[in-house]
């Protein structure tokens, strides 16, 4: 339960991930570039690496306080996937802790 107030707090008021975090990246042996450019609700970080599969483009994007919103994934047979969204994190997180609390309550 306290590691889903911890997340639950940290998806309200923490950035998760800043452009300035991704940029290191650049260093790895299996990364080929790492681009930012502004999107309509903030920056955008585009990033091109290699994994088993092949190439993979990864999308991160941030809002105007630089805190991370989504995070999708291109591969290179051009599917898209979605990793992260801070929305469907923080319901996720918010229904685990309210059924945790009904538990805990219908228990006693």
């Amino acid at each position: 339960m306290k590691s889903d107030i911890k997340n639950i707090f940290e998806l309200l008021h923490s950035p998760v991930l800043t452009p300035y975090n991704l940029l290191e990246n650049v260093k790895l042996d299996n990364y080929k570039y790492v681009n930012y450019y502004m999107g309509e609700s903030g920056v955008i970080s585009e990033m091109k690496c290699v994994d088993i599969e092949g190439e993979v483009i990864y999308y991160y994007l941030f809002d105007k306080q630089d805190h991370l919103f989504k995070v999708l994934m291109k591969t290179s047979d051009g599917k898209q996937e979605q990793l992260f969204e801070r929305e469907d994190e923080l319901s996720k997180h918010l229904n685990k802790y309210s059924s945790s609390k009904s538990n805990k309550t219908s228990a006693v």
